[in-house]
């Protein structure tokens, strides 16, 4: 069981992917040899945060080093203060900012668990007061070093999605009936994520003490690409067949002795992404299978660098309840009935 993660955490998750990962992935590419200076950066840029983060790290090892050694150590994998200057620049605008280098975890995002140092979790930050971007602009980042060329990735922001569907309240309890989740659609989203979160409430009447309310996360779809049956000028659409509803919620929770249950109500929530995520995801693919090369190809819009510098942006529609006829498919039907629910 796991409660609903805040929208800015999610966003940096993805925003601190290893650097290791991306830059060994190419047969071309070597870690291993004369020294060379090479960024990586990651960002997800969603134009609704308040502060915006940029990581920016160094991938090289000299001959007869130990990457997973080095990795551990934060001045090989860091600039130094006085080493770069990262610029973000809103293009559209015509507006630009050195962003500042800064302890991510003073901001309390911690880097995920791994073989890279843990502390200080180092990245580039600016305020969205300082440098206002907005849905549909276009924005560049820059990384200066001393006598080097400069690295430079540019992306455009999505703006912000509204999802219209579901409404208040849906039936499940009829399995042939899907639910339709339809949110609005913007050029600039090219892949998304749909999550569902559940919340339920558990009593036990016997030891009051132990009552809660508990959330279910239901990751439903990740990396969604809508084909043209499932995208229209303006909208978006993705099919969840009824019946899986009660099969997650039946595999989520487990059989108790002295609880009951009631469902409180559902959030859903659709992430989008932009297209240098699908594009990365698509080269991926093509280099999957038996007939592969096992080594995954290194995808990178950071010229003169390596790195995914994109856009990201999420709804959430909070509240939906179930009808009174999906109620009772919960307490009586065949994948949760032993759980509880009245």
């Amino acid at each position: 069981m796991q409660s609903k993660p805040l929208q800015m955490q999610l966003r940096f998750t993805l925003l601190v992917l290893t650097a290791l990962a991306l830059a060994g992935c190419r047969d071309d590419f070597s870690l291993e040899a004369d020294y060379q200076d090479v960024p990586v950066a990651y960002a997800y840029l969603n134009p609704d945060d308040s502060r915006h983060f940029i990581r920016v790290e160094k991938a090289f090892l000299e001959a007869g080093g130990n990457a997973e050694a080095v990795a551990g150590i934060a001045d090989s994998i860091y600039y130094g203060a006085e080493d770069v200057t990262v610029i973000l620049e809103n293009v559209t605008q015509n507006t630009s900012r050195e962003m500042e280098r800064v302890n991510a975890q003073d901001y309390g995002l911690e880097r995920t668990d791994g073989i890279f140092a843990q502390s200080p979790n180092i990245a580039y930050s600016l305020t969205d007061q300082e440098l206002p971007l907005f849905g549909g602009n276009t924005v560049r980042l820059t990384i200066q070093r001393p006598g080097e060329e400069d690295a430079v990735a540019e992306t455009n922001l999505i703006p912000a999605i509204e999802i219209s569907r579901p409404g208040e309240m849906v039936r499940v309890d009829d399995y042939p009936r899907p639910v339709a989740v339809v949110w609005s659609k913007e050029e600039e989203a090219a892949i998304y994520d749909i999550t569902i979160f559940f919340t339920i409430r558990e009593l036990y009447p016997s030891d009051p003490d132990r009552n809660r309310t508990v959330q279910l996360e239901w990751p439903v779809v990740s990396g969604f690409v809508p084909g043209p049956e499932q995208s229209s000028s303006n909208l978006v659409s993705y099919d969840i067949q009824s019946e899986s509803f009660f099969q997650f919620i039946g595999s989520a929770l487990e059989e108790e002795a002295g609880v009951t249950r009631r469902f409180q109500f559902f959030d859903i929530q659709v992430a989008a992404a932009g297209q240098e995520v699908l594009d990365r995801r698509t080269l991926e693919n093509a280099n999957a299978g038996i007939t592969s090369s096992q080594s995954l190809p290194r995808y990178s819009n950071l010229i003169g660098g390596l790195g995914l510098v994109t856009s990201s942006t999420s709804a959430l529609k909070e509240g939906i309840q179930f009808d009174n006829g999906s109620l009772d498919s919960l307490e009586a039907g065949i994948y949760t009935r032993d759980l509880g629910f009245r």
